[in-house]
């Protein structure tokens, strides 16, 4: 089936964002998301309270974290337990080791923690080419660059409030099962905007 994955929202678990648990169901609907990353700064108590709240049958729900290292963001995709650590090559091979997917974010947005061309040197499983929260020439580079290293893409909004949900997303066949979803990302899926491919 269709999976519209948007694969990057904060909650307001994260310390920069606002989005409470009621308003990311609405943003669900109005967007037409059938499935949903909670990527939370350096925390999973996000993705712990919409698995716990029961307002998201029918969505699937991966979980996700963004964690802060000394050498930019990533997300690990698929881990409800995910490492934690400073060191980015300590994060990429524990999450790795336990079938974990780790994603670059927003690589070349030198305004945040991004990975920039260190990506290059890191065993990266998806780069984000298309960022809601990115400029055009931004994203453009990150597509660039992955279709250059030959990684496949994923699309996120970033979302951080409300009215970000669904900016961007992730377009795939897979069943609407965690499990599923992330097997089909390994592949590589199609990154839009709510304003058309990207």
């Amino acid at each position: 089936m269709k999976i519209l994955l948007d694969a990057h929202i904060h909650t307001n678990s994260s310390h920069d964002a606002t989005i409470t648990i009621s308003q990311l169901r609405e943003g669900i609907a109005s967007s037409g998301l059938n499935a949903i990353a909670i990527t939370d700064h350096d925390n999973m108590e996000g993705y712990k309270r919409v698995k716990s709240s029961g307002l998201f049958r029918g969505i699937a729900v991966v979980p996700g974290i963004e964690v802060t290292t000394d050498s930019g963001h990533v997300i690990i995709l698929g881990l409800e337990d995910p490492p934690l650590s400073k060191d980015v090559r300590d994060v990429i091979d524990r999450a790795h080791a336990i079938g974990g997917l780790v994603v670059a974010p927003h690589p070349f947005d030198f305004t945040r923690q991004s990975l920039g061309d260190g990506c290059g040197s890191l065993s990266i499983d998806l780069v984000e080419t298309l960022n809601g929260k990115c400029n055009a020439a931004t994203n453009r580079l990150a597509k660039e660059y992955a279709g250059y290293m030959k990684i496949p893409a994923v699309g996120g909004s970033d979302a951080h409030e409300r009215k970000e949900i669904g900016s961007a997303f992730t377009l795939l066949e897979a069943e609407k099962e965690p499990e599923s979803i992330l097997e089909a990302l390994r592949k590589g899926g199609k990154a839009f905007s709510r304003q058309g491919r990207l």
